[in-house]
């Protein structure tokens, strides 16, 4: 029961970071807006006009996801074994946040209600996987940090030292990468097909 309330409280805590980013991402972009939406590219016409038509090369794609998600994971992963692991997943809610602010409120002034399901059509479908894959390793990076440099606050005990333990959280560390892969592959295939067909009736 304690550790179910623990990851209860975690999660909410980290549900309040990313709303908290997310409302800094929305004010940025409507007091910033002149920059954001007139002096980037970001989901302007002109750039939608070009993704429309764009042929994707999958593998390419698929190595370059790659490369962006399993760099994040090594980065959390290696400060979870460091006393700011906690420090740099709350850090991480908070940018997942801003970001997801940014784009949301950016699409919403430039298109309305047709700009919130622009975004959706670019998430889906393999954020249905990356978002419980991303809580579930900031979960595991958590557990990891409290276990080794805060165990007063942990609910796992770290028999045999540092390496032991990591040894032994290292199977559910391999399905989270797993589910991350699969994520991305969704991300690399499927998602440029849908959002083009999305964008030709946008």
């Amino acid at each position: 029961m304690l550790k179910i309330r623990g990851a209860y409280s975690r999660h909410v805590s980290w549900l309040y970071l990313f709303l908290g980013g997310f409302l800094i991402g929305t004010f940025a972009v409507n007091i910033w807006g002149d920059f954001f939406l007139e002096g980037s590219d970001l989901l302007s016409a002109a750039s939608l006009s070009r993704l429309r038509y764009l042929d994707i090369d999958g593998n390419a794609f698929l190595l370059f996801v790659l490369k962006e998600r399993l760099g994040m994971v090594l980065m959390l992963c290696l400060l979870a074994t460091t006393y700011a692991g906690i420090l740099a997943v709350s850090g991480y809610a908070l940018c997942m946040g801003t970001m997801a602010g940014i784009f949301l409120s950016a699409a919403s002034i430039r298109y309305g209600l047709k700009g919130i399901l622009l975004v959706l059509a670019g998430i889906l479908p393999q954020y249905l996987l990356l978002a419980p894959a991303f809580l579930m390793l900031m979960n595991w990076c958590w557990r990891v940090c409290t276990a080794l440099h805060y165990p007063h606050r942990s609910g796992e005990m770290v028999y045999g030292g540092g390496k032991q333990y990591l040894l032994r959280k290292l199977p559910q560390l391999v399905v989270i990468i797993g589910i991350i892969f699969i994520g991305s592959v969704l991300e690399s295939y499927v998602n440029p097909v849908l959002l083009s067909n999305f964008l030709k009736i946008f």
